[in-house]
C-alpha cells in the first residue's frame, strides 16, 4: 500500500510539474508574439512559434493519458480511494451518527461547532469572490478605461494589471476554503467516530446503494450524443462555419492579422 501511495505521489507531481512547465513556455510564446521584433501576427508566425514548445505539449498530453490510465485502471486498489476527500466520507459519516445523548454532549458540541466554522468559512469565501467580482466589473464597465482611437494594447495590459490580483485573490480564498473545509471534516470524522465507538458501533462509512451503473451509463450516454453531434456537424458544414469565425475574430477583431 504505501508503495502505491508514493507512485501515485510521483504520478501527481510530474503531471503538476509538466503542467505548470508547459504554461510557462506557452505565456512566454505569447509574449514572444506580441512584445517581438517581428509586428505582423498571422497563423503562420503564431504556428511557428507553437512549434518551437511542440514537443513539451506532446510529452504533456502523453503524461496525462498514461496518468489517466493509471489512475482508472481497474486493478488499481487504490482507484476509489483516491476520489475520496474528508468531505465526502465526512456526509457518510453523519448518516450513521447516533442521536444526541446527554452524556456526550461534549463531543456533539465539538461536532456542531467544527459544522458552524466550515458555514463560516463559505460565507467568508463566497463575500471575497462577490467583492472581487464587482470590483472587476467596476472596471470592465468604465468605458472610459477602452477608447476606440487609444492604443489596444496599453489598453489590453492595463486591464490585465487591474484585473489580475482580483482573479488572483479569488483563487486564493477558493483555495484556502477548500483545504480548510477538508481539515474541519477531517477533525468531525474524528468525533463522530469516538461517539460510535462509546455507542458500541464500528466506524465505518456507510453503505449506501451503488449508483455507479446508472452514473456510467449517464456518462456514455452524453458522450455518444457528444460524438453524434460533432460528426453531425462537421459533415454539414458547421466545423468550417465556427472555424472561419474564429478566424475572423482573431485577424479582424483582436488584432493577429
Amino acid at each position: 500500500m504505501n508503495k502505491n501511495k508514493k507512485l501515485n505521489k510521483v504520478f501527481l507531481i510530474i503531471v503538476s510539474a509538466q503542467t505548470l512547465l508547459m504554461s510557462i513556455l506557452f505565456i512566454v510564446q505569447v509574449l514572444r508574439i506580441y512584445f517581438g521584433n517581428n509586428k505582423t501576427f498571422t497563423r503562420e508566425i503564431c504556428g511557428e512559434y507553437l512549434l518551437q514548445i511542440l514537443p513539451v505539449i506532446i510529452l504533456w498530453f502523453v503524461i496525462i493519458i498514461v496518468n489517466y490510465i493509471y489512475f482508472y485502471n481497474k486493478k488499481n486498489p487504490n482507484k476509489e480511494v483516491a476520489k475520496m476527500t474528508y468531505a465526502s466520507k465526512l456526509y457518510n459519516f453523519e448518516l450513521m451518527c447516533p442521536d444526541y445523548k446527554e452524556e456526550l454532549k461534549e463531543e456533539y458540541s465539538l461536532l456542531e461547532k467544527q459544522k458552524k466554522n466550515r458555514k463560516i468559512a463559505w460565507i467568508i469565501n463566497i463575500a471575497i469572490l462577490v467583492v472581487c467580482s464587482i470590483m472587476g466589473l467596476l472596471y470592465l464597465l468604465n468605458v472610459n478605461h477602452f477608447k476606440a482611437d487609444g492604443d489596444l494594447m496599453e489598453q489590453a495590459i492595463k486591464m490585465s494589471i487591474h484585473l489580475l490580483p482580483w482573479v488572483i485573490i479569488s483563487f486564493i480564498s477558493l483555495i484556502v476554503c477548500t483545504i480548510y473545509e477538508e481539515y474541519s471534516s477531517k477533525l468531525s470524522i474524528e468525533i463522530i467516530k469516538e461517539i460510535m465507538k462509546i455507542n458500541g458501533r464500528k466506524p465505518l462509512i456507510a453503505t449506501l446503494k451503488n449508483n455507479s451503473l446508472k452514473v456510467n451509463i449517464a456518462r456514455i450516454s452524453i458522450l455518444v450524443i457528444a460524438v453524434v453531434f460533432i460528426i453531425t456537424g462537421i459533415f454539414n458544414g458547421g466545423a468550417s462555419d465556427v472555424l472561419q469565425k474564429a478566424i475572423n475574430i482573431c485577424t479582424e477583431c483582436i488584432g493577429l492579422g
